[in-house]
């Protein structure tokens, strides 16, 4: 899952010298709950890390905390992103950010992180899909998490920017929620939506972009940015088929196959300045649609 945030950027504050080695997006904490009585410490990731960090010490202000943590708790990570730790001793300092020093399992090798409190924007989009039915396009989507969310804003394409055409409350659930909207649309050309995220205290962020083609078109897609340096995305509309994107060079040569089987966007990474074809083939029906990718220095 991916997730959305208007968070600080992390500052690595150590060397790192285990190549597996995470720091977290931002940190949570309570009081006590019925599962860690003295208190508990979340720590949430964007991607699970793949070894789980034990906390060595805290900092605070500069400096050392008496606080210390049990073992991890990684049973809630894939689900709704945060690794627990309970409170054992000590108590959890007031400041906003702390200096968390960590190390992991099979290795003796510290790493810091600064870990900012809360998060302005925590609402992690598990899912989201639009689809054509007919004169309507039906959105779909589902968040893993959602912290300090309010609102939802439908927006779609119209020129060069986007504008909204509706919204829905965040049902702000820790553990996440399900949502649709229906837009009435008629038009006959390629539409193009994305979700406006909006927490209580006014902060934003965006979600990935979805393309659904015209009623009774051929299927289409976006390519962005175009031009692009290096690195592009392609926003595949209604695609109800096995199909396959061919991405070939000025010379004809295929550097580029990737398997799709319905609408997505896909990252195109580490492309070599260049003119480029961009194709896409259903698989079945044989029905191609080719567009130009530049890619500049």
């Amino acid at each position: 899952m991916k997730f959305f945030t208007s968070t600080l950027a992390l500052v690595l504050i150590a060397t790192v010298s285990f190549a597996q080695s995470v720091c977290p997006d931002y940190f949570r904490r309570n009081n006590g709950n019925g599962a860690c009585s003295d208190g508990q410490l979340k720590l949430y990731y964007t991607t699970c890390p793949p070894s789980i960090p034990i906390i060595d010490s805290v900092y605070s202000n500069g400096v050392k905390t008496n606080i210390t943590f049990a073992s991890p708790d990684a049973s809630k990570c894939s689900s709704q992103g945060f690794i627990g730790y309970c409170v054992v001793g000590g108590n959890m300092p007031p400041a906003s950010t702390w200096a968390i020093y960590f190390h992991n399992p099979g290795s003796t090798d510290p790493f810091g992180c600064n870990v900012p409190e809360g998060g302005i924007l925590p609402i992690g989009i598990k899912t989201f899909t639009a689809t054509r039915n007919n004169n309507s396009v039906i959105l779909n989507w589902q968040t893993a998490v959602e912290i300090n969310a309010r609102l939802f804003e439908i927006q779609k394409k119209s020129g060069n920017s986007f504008v909204t055409v509706g919204s829905i409350a965040a049902a702000n659930k820790e553990t996440g929620s399900s949502y649709s909207y229906t837009d009435i649309s008629k038009e006959q050309t390629t539409a193009e939506y994305r979700l406006k995220m909006v927490s209580s205290d006014a902060a934003i962020a965006y979600s990935e972009i979805r393309v659904v083609r015209s009623a009774g078109a051929s299927f289409d897609f976006t390519i962005f940015p175009n031009p692009a340096t290096r690195n592009t995305k392609i926003a595949l509309g209604d695609i109800t088929q096995p199909s396959t994107i061919q991405v070939i060079d000025n010379s004809g040569r295929q550097v580029r196959s990737i398997s799709v089987r319905s609408s997505s966007t896909i990252e195109l990474s580490n492309l070599q300045p260049g003119l480029y074809r961009v194709r896409i083939v259903t698989n079945n029906s044989g029905e191609a649609l080719t567009k130009t990718l530049t890619i500049v220095q």
